[in-house]
């Protein structure tokens, strides 16, 4: 018994003469403030007073300060020479800062973007060709979750570089139709038709009121423009359901939406109506 007491008084002797005693509860003291930080960020993200993606890149900019401190003092309890290791890391830093000026470029894009607030967690964005729901903002990209469910990263450096489409910023949008009807037509009699189905669906806004506008006199139609508002949630159904109720109306109503007609002549033909002629 005594052996054993004696052992393990020399045992920690050892670790604490050697640092590592300092060492374990530097990392147990990160782990804990870890751990308060995150409590912290959930009370304001409750509170709703910022937005989530700021929110989340503070979190990531503490966590990081933290865990290098942690790591420091760790490291200065065992007796690593930190200086040595910073003057090396010193030097690499040097050879990846010339080849990440691409990297750098997104860094301060991000710092940009996350400043602006034009975006947020959620968001249906179009940018750069491509199109999704925002779901991750950090300093270097943008993720999309595009409808296919795939996910694509987007550099801050595009986002900043070419116009960026916020389909969902505000909390209505419209669902709009480029509609041809045939040239016999009752113009007045086309626009009552469709803005009787408009009011006849409840998911299609009253105000702001749907829009019946002329176009353009087309090769084979008279060209209309309709545009109806709805809430952003409701977008995908009000645009397939208006359609299939204008299609249905048209029907009853005898209003033709015509299609492009061409004549096809073969050679022989071509030449006998010019033996003909």
């Amino acid at each position: 018994m005594e052996e054993t007491i004696k052992m393990l008084d020399e045992g920690w002797d050892f670790l604490q003469h050697r640092g590592w005693i300092s060492f374990v509860l530097s990392v147990l003291l990160g782990v804990v403030l870890t751990l308060v930080v995150s409590r912290v960020f959930r009370m304001v993200h409750r509170k709703g007073h910022y937005p989530e993606q700021v929110l989340g890149l503070l979190r990531k900019v503490a966590m990081g300060v933290l865990w290098a401190l942690v790591t420091i003092q760790a490291l200065h309890a065992v007796g690593v020479d930190l200086l040595g290791v910073l003057g090396a890391a010193g030097v690499v830093g040097v050879a990846v800062g010339f080849a990440s000026q691409t990297a750098l470029s997104n860094l301060i894009s991000g710092v940009f973007l996350i400043s602006e607030r034009s975006i947020k967690l959620g968001d249906y964005i179009r940018v750069n060709g491509q199109e999704g729901k925002v779901e991750e903002v950090n300093l270097l990209s943008v993720s999309l979750r595009q409808l296919d469910n795939s996910l694509v990263r987007v550099p801050c450096e595009l986002m900043i570089k070419n116009p960026v489409v916020n389909v969902t910023h505000e909390h209505k949008r419209r669902c709009d139709y480029a509609l041809g009807v045939d040239y016999s037509s009752d113009l007045k009699q086309v626009r009552q038709v469709i803005l009787q189905v408009a009011a006849a669906d409840e998911l299609i806004l009253k105000e702001p009121a749907p829009v019946v506008t002329f176009a353009d006199f087309g090769d084979c139609s008279l060209d209309l423009k309709v545009g109806v508002w709805c809430r952003n949630e409701d977008y995908v159904e009000v645009r397939y359901r208006f359609a299939h109720a204008l299609l249905a109306a048209f029907g009853r109503e005898g209003i033709n939406i015509p299609f492009p007609v061409r004549q096809v002549l073969l050679q022989e033909q071509k030449e006998a109506s010019e033996v003909k002629g």
